[in-house]
């Protein structure tokens, strides 16, 4: 599907629309939460949302492009909370603030389970620029977070540091959710386990194997 599938039929400009457009949204997060991908269509949106399906499709022209806003402010709201999470980490050890963020990202995947799951499912086939815009702010965060705390970083560490904290973080909880519909109890202390274990890790002690390239 191309971008401009996904691209709304118009932008609110006045409080009413403003209203039409929340109400839009937050009935497509409940129907998500509750029923899951299968149970989520435009119809059942504008039925929980109090509108008709015309009002939705005077925004949104499919159920791509609902889906994708969706995405697009969940991403942007991670964002937001990871910003302010990592400011308000600065008295922390980088081992306190690696075992707040790990218990960050379970409470994220696990606080609205089944939301998480569809998002992240359909995240992978629909071309939503704000991902990767949240990404580099998520990104460039960490990146602050791990500046802070340079001397209890190893040394020759990779410059993707701060991408790959999070590419771990994030496919480690969703494993997780794959497995079952209740976090692993010890779920947040490996995630920390496994980010201190790359982060203080001597780079120089690693030794790649035959087949490295």
């Amino acid at each position: 599907m191309t971008t401009s599938a996904l691209v709304p039929r118009k932008k609110p400009r006045q409080a009413r629309s403003e209203a039409t457009v929340e109400a839009l949204l937050t009935a497509a997060t409940r129907v998500l939460s509750s029923d899951g991908l299968k149970g989520f269509n435009t119809n059942r949106v504008a039925e929980v949302a109090g509108v008709s399906v015309g009002s939705l499709y005077q925004y949104y022209p499919n159920k791509a492009a609902l889906t994708a806003a969706l995405i697009a402010r969940t991403q942007t709201a991670l964002a937001d909370g990871l910003e302010a999470r990592i400011a308000g980490l600065a008295g922390a050890s980088l081992a306190e603030a690696i075992a707040d963020l790990a218990c960050m990202a379970v409470n994220q995947q696990y606080g609205e389970a089944r939301l998480a799951a569809a998002l992240d499912h359909e995240e992978r086939h629909l071309p939503v620029p704000e991902i990767a815009e949240a990404r580099l702010r998520m990104t460039a965060a960490v990146e602050r977070l791990l500046e802070r705390h340079r001397d209890e970083i190893a040394t020759g560490l990779s410059p993707r540091a701060a991408a790959d904290c999070l590419a771990l973080s994030r496919a480690m909880v969703e494993a997780d959710a794959l497995a079952g519909s209740e976090p692993d109890p010890d779920l947040a202390a490996r995630v920390c386990r496994a980010l201190l274990g790359y982060l203080t890790l001597d780079a120089a002690a690693v030794t790649p194997g035959p087949y490295a390239r």
